[in-house]
């Protein structure tokens, strides 16, 4: 099994989310230290960070470079504090580059998105509301960011002068990334894995107008392949404990998957329904934010159902409704 490098430690930041505390990586290196994610913009995040760097000698002006693995407000919500403080670099994918630099226009633009996209799904207008509203209240976990490096799929950074390779991972957002030491067989994967829940491939809007929507869950399930192919022996991940079992985790998520596509065909047995509909079957009680994750949920599953054949959909006003092939 790898073991983790003395240079790497892991910083627990709390968040004002569910999913609870993020796991910041801190790197040291001779001429400065780096971040892995930094944490949302939130007081108590704030002080984990600076008691954090402080563990280790370290200030917040030491930092050097910034890695954001995706723009979630958990992972890059503090980042532009840690620039100002530090004049640190911000690296990341640069399809993320759009939203942490304009990061209002974005998230209106989102918002947008969503609204319509809940419409399509049959969703009642009195919860796709209450889903708005709370969305725009978590902005202010976050600030706009100016990233200065991309960081492509196959780029090497070295890492207290080991070299890791950045893996485009899309799924969870489109721009996620996780790092991979080979030698090591390590990799940090980000919200791409996570021990104890199962990650939730959003749903998004095209990168530009016009284009057609991505199909998240899709290329989570093909980056998990991916990934089980790797022969990783270590995985640190941004939410809760390391992964021991990479291969076994994975082989567990995809089953997941193929059990809940089940469980959406299951309910069209019944009849066709909107995304909607579907999710209030499976997850009968759950709050506005929660109910938004179960449509994207039962959407991205409708789009692996489709892409199979498995089902089709028909227009009903501004209502899509889906139809299980016999």
């Amino acid at each position: 099994m790898s073991d983790v490098p003395p240079y790497l430690h892991r910083l627990s930041v709390p968040t004002p989310f569910p999913v609870g505390p993020v796991n910041v990586y801190l790197v040291e290196d001779g001429d400065g230290l780096t971040l892995i994610d930094v944490g949302p913009r939130f007081t108590p995040a704030r002080k984990a960070l600076h008691e954090g760097l402080a563990t280790f000698g370290h200030r917040l002006r030491d930092v050097r470079r910034i890695i954001l693995t995706h723009t979630h407000s958990d992972h890059a919500g503090m980042a532009a504090e840690v620039v100002e403080a530090s004049g640190a670099q911000v690296l990341t994918h640069p399809w993320n580059f759009p939203e942490l630099a304009d990061y209002s226009a974005e998230r209106e633009r989102r918002l947008a998105f969503y609204a319509a996209l809940m419409q399509e799904a049959g969703m009642n207008p009195e919860v796709m509301a209450q889903i708005a509203a709370a969305r725009r209240g978590f902005s202010r976990f976050a600030q706009a960011v100016q990233p200065d490096l991309p960081l492509e799929e196959g780029t090497v950074l070295y890492l207290g002068g080991e070299p890791w390779q950045v893996l485009h991972t899309p799924g969870h957002t489109g721009g996620l990334i996780c790092l991979y030491q080979p030698e090591r067989r390590l990799l940090l994967s980000s919200d791409h894995l996570l021990r104890d829940v199962s990650s939730n491939p959003i749903v998004e809007p095209p990168r530009r107008e016009g284009e057609p929507r991505p199909k998240r869950l899709l290329d989570y399930l093909a980056q998990l392949k991916r990934v089980a192919q790797m022969g990783v022996d270590l995985a640190l991940p941004s939410h809760g404990p390391p992964i021991t079992d990479v291969k076994g985790l994975i082989e567990r998520r995809l089953a997941f998957h193929r059990e809940r596509a089940q469980q959406v065909l299951d309910v069209l047995s019944g009849g066709e329904r909107s995304a909607y509909e579907i999710s209030l079957a499976l997850f009968p009680d759950l709050d506005p934010i929660n109910r938004f994750l179960a449509v994207s949920e039962v959407i991205g599953h409708l789009d692996w159902l489709e892409e199979q054949g498995k089902v089709t959909s028909r227009m009903d006003g501004p209502i899509r409704r889906w139809i299980r092939r016999v």
